[in-house]
């Protein structure tokens, strides 16, 4: 009976697979004259599907041509210049989306690496065939900034879409405040010398923010004269300190780092003065970390007088304080030397491989097109209408969208204060002349070494007396590391490429022999015969998707890591056979491999910490009282609290002016560190965070008590001893094999620190929260040096296999387990 079953059973599935196969077969014949695009936007583009719904009406297959769909996905990605990770899978996979948005400045260092395909046979051509189509696109149509960002050697390989310019905000009220200083300081209007004005070079903006800087009656900042440089309320970095003092972070070639030139040391060093003006970059640092964005914004609350930021700020400024009364001028500039804004903004790609780049080049056509801009600005003018704000458009790359929305959508609404006029056309004006970060093979390395730099330098972390030698030293030692990069792509050295057949064939073979082998060894210590023999065989059969499992997706990545340790790889071209090299450099020449290994070892400290907070808590749940498994409950919650959460939560908690923790210091007559914004203090306050989730560990401490036998402390009791006494002698030696396991697990999971880094610090300040898995992150997914990141992941495994080792071996001496007793 149970047979008859099975073939029917066995027919249904068939019959089923039949008519699914079939009317897909059917679906696919419908849909052979449609093409599908596969578009990667923003995430939060609420605006996209309009355009995309206008695009495919415009190719809806009427004019003979095949219909376009497009399907809008996201790239999932916290960053997707510094975060590519899906990007690269998807082209390496050979299966990339059609259309990508993607940073500009980005664009030349993937086009370096063949990630790209070129848009200069497409623009070409249609500029032979298609000239007076209106979407033909010309390179004069745009910013020369924003062309030249998106081209490579003279090619270009993306489509820029919008931009933005950087400028200088100053609050006028609060200049008038101090005008007889602050004019006598040389800050005056252009147009009235008489009145106070913004400062225009670096010696007034010194002065300035000497005068406009308050304090309270305890020496702390309260107001900031100038903010020099701010991820969260300004836009502004080495760069544009560095092109304003006649600086360049490249040669003109592209083949030497110039991020040490003179120029840009004294841009830091200048930049580190108005720091140390205002009480030192912590200080700074601490007082804007207590601010809040939106209309409680610093700058438009008072908190900060002058910042630069980008134009798109005009617009908080309309809809959260429309009354304020704020200016705009382009950046100071040092004595002699011409103002200028720095501009960047997105793009659109074709990746390497895309299954339609036809049309897919057309669907960037219209993207970039006024058609397309003007359905974005009239949905966005509409909702911000709607809910009472005022609609400021964007700047379009292209010269002549931009000319004609700043027309159409600001300066003819006479709803639109003056003022927010005059500052949008500064940044408008600025455009042509407004520099960019360099095109280079290594754009994403020098982001991130400028970066670490001016940290360096602003903190004084080589010398605090002589700001110039601090910051010439902090850039050498950066310039030197994104040198060494150009010198490896542009001179590189000739390595044999790694072959995969044999390594593949060699494993498969390997692992068939180590099956064969398992299988007999078995098979003759089995006695079992007939029925049960077959169960045997059953057995095997059940386990083997595990089995195979492993072996594909388990045992084949690890012999790939461990191949990719001795190679160059970067995951878009073939790898290169380099032997130990890896290893070399990483105890060589990597000066931040040591640093995040001295981070990672330095937070060790916090597995005592967290054993005994999590000890002490279980052994007051151990008590059996009224209501006790709540209690446990709410002390288990936050081990359970997703990092993201838990990370924002005691960013604030961390928080040096408002933050409840140095409130509650205070109480005690204690002024509290800045915390995470102190290079001292940033890995203690991780440690601090990470003994709030010791619920977790008290868990395993309760299974470990309630298994100690209550006669141990009875016998105690007899014999004289008190609670200290049957706590060493009794629950201590019983819980030898508990803390034997947590201090395992601690120590492998300290060794793999990595959210807490990634979402509250960023590895700063000056890399003191860069732990060896950030640094391998970095190294993997964002400068792409996936056989450097491997060797990496195998000393960490060599590390954390040698302690573990270390610690079972110690263990027989300390560690007692009940069936020894």
């Amino acid at each position: 009976m149970r047979g008859v079953w099975n073939r029917r059973i066995i027919r249904v599935a068939i019959l089923l697979t039949w008519a699914t196969i079939s009317s897909a077969e059917v679906r696919l014949e419908e849909l052979s004259d449609t093409i599908t695009l596969y578009f990667w936007g923003f995430e939060n583009d609420t605006l996209a599907p309009e355009v995309i719904q206008d695009f495919e009406t415009l190719h809806d297959g009427r004019d003979g041509k095949p219909r376009i769909k497009v399907i809008m996905g996201q790239s999932a990605s916290f960053d997707k210049t510094g975060d590519p990770q899906r990007l690269l899978c998807s082209i390496t996979g050979g299966d990339p989306p059609d259309v990508v948005t993607f940073d500009r400045f980005a664009v030349g260092e993937w086009a370096a690496r063949g990630a790209f395909q070129s848009l200069q046979p497409f623009l070409e051509r249609d500029l032979r065939e298609r000239r007076d189509d209106p979407l033909t696109l010309r390179q004069d149509q745009f910013y020369p900034p924003c062309w030249a960002e998106a081209s490579y050697h003279g090619e270009l390989f993306a489509v820029p879409s919008d931009t933005d310019n950087r400028a200088m905000y100053y609050n006028i009220d609060l200049l008038e405040k101090h005008a007889p200083e602050l004019i006598a300081a040389g800050c005056t209007d252009l147009n009235d010398p008489t009145k106070v004005g913004p400062p225009r070079t670096w010696d007034q903006l010194r002065a300035a923010t000497r005068i406009l800087s308050e304090y309270d009656e305890k020496e702390r900042l309260v107001r900031i004269g100038f903010l020099p440089h701010s991820p969260s309320f300004g836009n502004s970095w080495l760069y544009i300190y560095g092109w304003l003092n006649g600086g360049e972070f490249m040669s003109e070639d592209g083949l030497t780092c110039t991020l040490n030139s003179p120029q840009i040391a004294e841009a830091l060093a200048y930049m580190t003065e108005l720091y140390d003006i205002m009480g030192g970059t912590e200080a700074v640092l601490a007082f804007q970390a207590s601010t809040l964005g939106g209309d409680l914004d610093p700058f438009m609350s008072g908190k900060i007088v002058m910042k630069i930021d980008g134009d798109g700020y005009i617009g908080s400024i309309a809809n959260f304080r429309r009354d304020m009364r704020f200016g705009v001028c382009l950046a100071p500039a040092p004595e002699g030397k011409n103002p200028l804004g720095w501009c960047g903004g997105w793009s659109w790609v074709i990746p390497k491989g895309a299954k339609y780049p036809e049309e897919a080049w057309e669907f960037i056509k219209h993207m970039a097109s006024k058609r397309a801009y003007q359905i974005r600005a009239d949905a966005n003018k509409q909702i911000l209408n709607a809910a009472g704000n005022v609609f400021i458009p964007w700047i379009s790359a292209r010269v002549d969208i931009t000319q004609w929305a700043m027309d159409y959508y600001l300066f003819r609404d006479p709803t639109i204060g003056e003022n927010f006029k005059i500052s949008k056309r500064i940044f408008v004006d600025a455009m042509p002349f407004s520099r960019y970060r360099p095109v280079s093979p290594v754009g994403q390395l020098l982001w991130m070494e400028q970066r670490d730099g001016m940290e360096d330098g602003i903190y004084l972390r080589y010398d605090k007396q002589d700001r110039l030698r601090n910051a010439q030293i902090a850039l050498d030692k950066h310039a030197a590391i994104v040198q060494k990069e150009l010198d490896r792509i542009f001179k590189p050295r000739h390595y044999p490429t790694l072959r995969w057949s044999p390594i593949v064939i060699t494993y498969t073979v390997l692992i068939g022999l180590a099956f064969v082998v398992l299988y007999f060894y078995f098979d003759r210590k089995v006695n079992a015969r007939g029925y049960f023999r077959h169960e045997f065989y059953a057995g095997y059969l059940f386990a083997a998707p595990w089995f195979v499992g492993f072996t594909i997706l388990g045992g084949g990545p690890i012999v790939f890591s461990v191949f990719m340790s001795f190679c160059e790889y970067d995951v878009l071209s073939e790898p290169k056979f380099v032997g130990f090299k890896n290893y070399l450099d990483m105890f060589v020449t990597d000066d931040l491999f040591l640093k995040s290994l001295g981070n990672t070892v330095f937070m060790t400290l916090g597995i005592p910490l967290g054993m005994a907070v999590g000890l002490g808590i279980a052994m007051l749940l151990n008590y059996e009282i009224k209501g006790m498994a709540v209690y446990r409950t709410f002390f288990y919650l936050p081990s359970i609290m997703p990092a993201v959460a838990a990370s924002i939560l005691w960013m604030w908690i961390f928080n040096p002016k408002d933050g409840i923790l140095n409130n509650l210091l205070s109480l005690v007559w204690i002024s509290g560190p800045a915390w995470l914004q102190e290079a001292p203090w940033s890995k203690p306050a991780l440690i601090l965070m990470g003994l709030w989730g010791a619920g977790s560990g008290m868990i395993v401490w309760l299974a470990g008590l309630k298994g100690i036998p209550m006669h141990l402390y009875e016998a105690a009791m007899l014999d004289g001893a008190g609670r200290f006494r049957q706590f060493w002698n009794v629950t201590v030696p019983m819980l030898t094999p508990y803390i034997f396991f947590n201090l395992v697990m601690g120590l492998i999971g300290t060794f793999q620190i990595f959210s807490q880094a990634y979402i509250m610090t960023q590895g700063g300040p000056v890399n003191s929260t860069l732990f060896y898995a950030y640094h391998l992150f970095n190294n993997a997914f964002r400068y792409l040096k996936m056989g450097y990141a491997s060797a990496m992941a195998w000393v960490l495994f060599a590390i954390v296999l040698v302690l573990t080792i270390v610690q079972i071996r110690l263990s027989r001496r300390w560690v007692h387990y009940e069936s020894e007793l």
